[in-house]
């Protein structure tokens, strides 16, 4: 029996025996993302679930549990936005010049001297908080990309200030964060984000040998995060994943609690560089590589004290009909792109996800490019989006990587979204079963399955 039936209402069947080395199709999570809901299964009982949904006579109890996963509960879910209007996220791109050459860099062909203009990051100050632009969610204003940002230090200082001044006495609601490489942190610039409560966040490799290699100036950067955790300033720092690296996440947690026994926030990120994969396969490998030791780490993190997290793994938290619900990122040029990470003429793909430019001291919008960008790329245009159940936790993926890699790469990134999303749901009932049980799920599938089947 098809279980499209069920895939049409957003109700999903997972096959997840493996997971406890039994056949795949002996257990199943059910999983009603718009709801909510996450049971698991067996296959009995899939059955019947697809049978009632048919519309076939069911007992009372399937009746039941099909209800609770057809019915839509509080979870928020991120839809595809109208207009710019209803953006919250505004990346503010200093510059196109940077002191470092990282190896995975994403905006090395882009380089050159130019700086924004305060005129142009007045203007879309302006636009959030004078124009009488309607706020529904606060906003998230970040010092980031094309460039590093520290470099223009004075301009974020004089921009930070007249945030401040534009919405003094109103009611908006906004964070106001930076990401760094770290090497141009002053006790200054810290005393300053503390007083402007600016977050920051730091790029950064941990161990000696791979930021030297990958990034640069480990000991600068290492220098500078034991004067901020002195400060007792609040950062986090991030790491980006390579295939030389990707194996050694527990050795880089080890170092974090011996080198930096303050520091109690990280975040682990795939890296986003087609150069260093010559085939699908190593793609492949690369991730699940970083999924095995990205749970070895997360517990080992744990055991410290030390909050670790990956927004490429963990994708439940938030429901999304595309990957990305756009930015409004002003580039150093004056343009509006949809994503930090293009952001110069001179990138190839600068043209496709340009939608704006401030003009006259105004931020002017080209809605026709704006719907045009956000109707690429999300769950509703993608055919192989339409039965998966990591959809709405994926978004359809990100637009840079469709463009950026070969069609032949993109099984492998599907895979690795389905992956760690299978085993987020696996983690979420094992911790409620043990809850509730002071059991082991794994125990208890085990000798409820395992030995049936072995004596059949």
């Amino acid at each position: 029996m098809s279980q499209d039936i069920l895939t049409k209402q957003n109700i999903f069947t997972i096959p997840a025996g493996d997971i406890w080395e039994l056949p795949e199709e002996k257990v199943y999570i059910l999983y009603a993302p718009l709801g909510g809901h996450i049971s698991l299964a067996t296959d009995e009982t899939r059955d019947e679930l697809l049978r009632c949904a048919s519309g076939e006579d069911s007992p009372e109890a399937i009746k039941k549990a099909l209800a609770t996963f057809r019915a839509t509960g509080s979870v928020p879910v991120h839809y595809l936005p109208k207009s710019p209007d209803e953006l919250y996220q505004i990346d503010i791109l200093c510059n196109y010049t940077c002191n470092f050459k990282c190896i995975y860099c994403y905006s090395a062909a882009g380089r050159s001297q130019g700086e924004v203009k305060f005129e142009d990051v007045k203007a879309v100050v302006d636009y959030l908080f004078k124009s009488g632009r309607k706020q529904t969610t606060p906003y998230i204003i970040n010092f980031s990309g094309g460039g590093e940002p520290l470099l223009s230090f004075p301009l974020i200082q004089k921009t930070v200030e007249y945030i401040h001044e534009a919405t003094e006495g109103t009611s908006y609601k906004y964070n106001i964060g930076l990401v760094t490489n770290g090497s141009l942190v002053t006790p200054e610039i810290v005393d300053y984000f503390i007083a402007n409560k600016v977050d920051m966040a730091v790029s950064f490799e941990i161990l000696p040998y791979l930021q030297n290699k990958e990034r640069g100036s480990y000991e600068k950067v290492a220098a500078n995060i034991d004067m901020m955790l002195a400060k007792g300033f609040p950062f986090g720092i991030r790491t980006t994943f390579t295939p030389e690296s990707v194996d050694r996440m527990c050795e880089m947690i080890e170092e974090v609690h011996r080198r930096f026994p303050k520091l109690r926030k990280v975040v682990f990120d795939v890296v986003l560089a087609p150069s260093l994969f010559d085939s699908p396969e190593k793609l492949e490998r690369y991730y699940d590589t970083f999924l095995t030791e990205y749970y070895k780490a997360k517990k080992l993190a744990a055991a410290y004290g030390i909050t670790l997290e990956s927004i490429a793994v963990e994708t439940i938290s938030m429901l999304r009909d595309r990957t990305c619900e756009g930015k409004i990122v002003l580039t150093p040029s004056g343009a509006i792109s949809s994503c930090a990470r293009v952001s110069s003429p001179r990138e190839k793909l600068y043209d496709d996800y340009i939608y704006g430019e401030i003009k006259d001291n105004k931020v002017a919008f080209n809605q026709e490019s704006f719907t045009s960008i956000l109707n690429t790329h999300n769950i509703y245009t993608q055919k192989e989006c339409e039965h998966c159940f990591a959809k709405w936790n994926c978004g359809g993926g990100c637009r840079l990587f469709h463009d950026s890699f070969e069609d032949s790469f993109k099984e492998a990134r599907c895979n690795f979204v389905k992956k760690a999303l299978k085993l987020e749901l696996i983690n979420i009932l094992a911790d409620r079963f043990e809850r509730q049980t002071g059991k082991s799920l794994e125990s208890h599938i085990k000798d409820c399955l395992k030995g049936n089947l072995q004596n059949r």
